[in-house]
Formats: structure tokens, C-alpha cells, sequence
């Protein structure tokens, strides 16, 4: 065997040019599939980081608007405690939403304000980069103290730590004078390119929100669970909780949002899958290309051909030659484009800060496609060299 892949690797650098530009076609292909696989897997985790960063990894629980509880519209703080007290649930958080305009030195921007409690960095995985979060004594004390973030700050000062600063909130028409003590990360990197068109976000405690506007029910309440595998479970729990607390039916709802999260990532593999198969359709091409190299090497190397079976070569053993020649062209053409396309891949990934996953697994099949490209479209040029007659090929010039 070892002499076959000998004999067939002598052969392909006899003809040097030829068997570069073979491989190279096998090259482009593999090269284009390695990119749209790492690129693809590469977004599908960014979008899940972006999306545990939003919160969207556990329940939200809402309210519809057919009905008033209390004479409010909303969840109270007795259903609050309902739902923190419902098993498997480890972090319930309540979220009260006002839009407002701000004022920062002399930079005035639309802005949301969230009315949050101690336990964001829990419930919607808030990350502070300065200063401090806002804590439970903040909520009992009904501080007028926030949270800003990044894309405020620099807004108003081109900067990011303006901790000790303030920022003046207009709600409902009265202006609020806030200190910032602490700076969030942007909530996506994804939204935060978007410049004007999203808000900045400003995080005050809900009390405080409570007395400004009167609201005292929530929007909406965030909850994380301890097990994964029981969300919409937990969700129909608190629910029918509520629904017992209140005695209302079909005013709260319960979203999964871990569900529209792995909806969204099915699609994104589905996309992917479909890129990957376009690319692919290069490596086929690139498969026609040596199966006609390999013919035009049969017809080339046909006295060479007829003194091997003059001399006992067996047609197995001229067939395997010319498979093991377009095995190793694919190969060749295979690592080649792996390594190109990761490369390509890395930088391009490192221009937007993000790391290059390589899976090894794709990789390999990758290659073994590659490498079965080359042995079916070798098969009918081996086929005809292994049939030749003797006395027909000696009598070729």
C-alpha cells in the first residue's frame, strides 16, 4: 500500500502547476464552508450572549390590559411576593418602565427608565462597569440616586465613569435631579450601534419611581429559576398563583423567554446550515475539476499504464494509484482551505473583538467530505485506467 501512495505522490509532482491549481480548486471550496461554519457558529453565540445580557433567559411575567387589579393596571407587591415565594423560582425581580426625556450637562436625550430593585444583576444580568448598584437601603429609602448607561455617559461627556455626577429626569413634566452612582454596560451590543434610534437606559430604584408617578403596581416582574429543565412548569405555577391571589383569569401571562431565545438560535442554525450547503456546492465543482484532470492524466500516462500490467501491475493495483492521486488532491486542497479559512475567520472576528470557536468536529467533516469528493469523482478516471489493455495503451505515443 505504502508503495501505491508513493508512486501516486510522485506522480502529482511530476505535473507541480497542475495538481496546485487542482488543489486549489478543492482549496476555495473548503475554504468558503470553514468561514460560513465558524462565522455562523460564532454569531449564534454572540446573539446568546446578547440576549442573556437583555434578560431573556427566564420568565416574564406581564399583564394584559382586559382587566384592573386594584384600579391599577399591573402586578402588586403582594403578587411580587407570590411569585418570589413559588418553588423554583431563585430570583424574582419587578421592573417598572416610564419613558422620559434626560438632561446631562447640556445633553438632553430620550431615555427608559427602568424601576428596578436590588437583584438586577441577577434577573435581567445587568453588568456594572463603575461605581456601585443600586442596594436594598436605596429602595427602602426611596433615593433619588441611578444607574446610567455607557452610551449616556458618553453622550454627555465623552466618557464612560461619570460616577458623582447627575442627571436631571423630566417625569411627568417635573424635572428630578438624580446622582449617578454607577455605570451598566450597554444592554446589547448588538442595539447599542444603533445609535439614536434606542434610548439610553437610566436604572432607579422602583420605589422612588412609585413616588414619583403614582404607579405603585409593576409592568412586569423577571424571574430566573434554579432549574432550567422546568420553566414552563414554574411559569403556569405562578400563574395559577396569581390568578388564586387576585381571583382575575387570563390577566397575567407568563412568557418563556428562554423558549423564543432557542427559537431564534434553531433559525440562526437552519440559516447557517443553508449558507453552508450553498458554499458546498464549490467543493462539487471543484470534484468535476478533478475528475477531469484525472482523465487528462489517464490519457497522458497511457504507455506508463500499459508497461505496468506488461509487467504484472493487477487492475486494483492501477486503480488504487489513480484514487490515492485524487485522495490526496482533496486532501491537500482540504487542510489547505481549513487553515486559510480559519485564519480569514479569526481576523475577521478579532476586527469585531470577538474570539474564534473551533469545532473540532466540523473540521473533520469537513475534510472527510473533501476527501469522499475526490474518491467518487476519481472512481470512473481510475476505472478507465484500470481496464486499459496493454497491447491498447503501449501502442499510444
Amino acid at each position: 500500500m505504502f508503495d501505491i501512495f508513493l508512486c501516486a505522490i510522485k506522480s502529482l509532482f511530476r505535473k507541480r502547476l497542475r495538481t496546485v491549481l487542482t488543489a486549489g480548486s478543492i482549496t476555495i471550496g473548503v475554504m468558503m464552508v470553514v468561514i460560513v461554519t465558524i462565522i455562523s457558529s460564532a454569531g449564534k453565540r454572540v446573539v446568546n450572549k446578547e440576549f442573556q445580557s437583555l434578560g431573556l433567559s427566564g420568565i416574564s411575567i406581564t399583564t394584559t390590559q382586559s382587566a384592573v387589579n386594584d384600579g391599577q393596571h399591573g402586578i402588586s407587591a403582594e403578587g411580587l411576593e407570590v411569585i418570589r415565594n413559588t418553588r423554583n423560582v431563585s430570583t424574582a425581580m419587578p421592573l417598572l418602565i416610564q419613558f422620559a426625556s434626560s438632561l446631562i450637562r447640556d445633553t438632553r436625550c430620550d431615555t427608559i427608565i427602568c424601576g428596578i430593585d436590588a437583584g438586577a444583576v441577577q434577573a435581567i444580568s445587568l453588568h456594572l462597569k463603575y461605581g456601585r448598584m443600586i442596594t436594598k437601603g436605596d429602595v427602602r429609602s426611596v433615593e433619588n440616586i441611578c444607574v446610567i448607561d455607557e452610551t449616556l455617559a458618553k453622550t454627555a461627556y465623552g466618557r464612560e465613569n461619570i460616577t458623582g455626577k447627575t442627571i436631571s429626569l423630566q417625569i411627568n413634566g417635573v424635572d428630578n435631579q438624580f446622582l449617578i452612582v454607577g455605570i451598566a454596560k450597554a444592554g446589547s451590543a448588538l442595539l447599542s450601534n444603533l445609535g439614536e434610534i434606542i434610548p439610553g437606559m437610566v436604572y432607579i430604584p422602583y420605589s422612588t419611581l412609585q413616588t414619583l408617578t403614582g404607579r405603585m403596581n409593576f409592568d412586569q416582574v423577571a424571574v430566573r429559576v434554579a432549574n432550567q429543565g422546568e420553566i414552563a412548569e414554574t411559569g403556569s405555577q405562578i400563574i395559577k398563583r396569581l390568578e388564586h391571589l387576585t381571583g382575575s383569569r387570563g390577566y397575567f401571562r407568563a412568557e418563556n423567554l428562554t423558549l423564543h431565545r432557542d427559537r431564534l438560535g434553531g433559525l440562526l442554525d437552519i440559516i447557517g446550515l443553508i449558507l453552508t450547503a450553498l458554499s458546498a456546492i464549490s467543493m462539487v465543482v471543484s470534484g468535476l475539476g478533478i475528475m477531469t484532470i484525472m482523465l487528462v492524466s489517464v490519457n497522458e500516462r497511457m504507455r506508463e499504464i500499459g508497461i505496468k500490467k506488461s509487467i504484472g501491475a493487477s487492475r486494483g493495483r492501477i486503480m488504487l494509484e489513480f484514487l490515492t492521486e485524487s485522495v490526496a488532491i482533496s486532501l491537500i486542497g482540504s487542510l489547505t482551505g481549513i487553515i486559510i479559512g480559519s485564519a480569514v475567520s479569526a481576523v475577521g472576528l478579532g476586527l469585531y473583538g470577538q474570539s474564534m470557536p473551533f469545532i473540532l468536529r466540523d473540521m473533520a467533516a469537513i475534510v472527510f467530505v473533501s476527501i469522499a469528493i475526490g474518491a467518487v469523482f476519481g472512481v470512473y478516471p481510475a476505472v478507465k485506467a484500470a481496464k486499459l489493455r496493454p497491447v491498447d495503451a503501449l501502442r499510444m505515443e
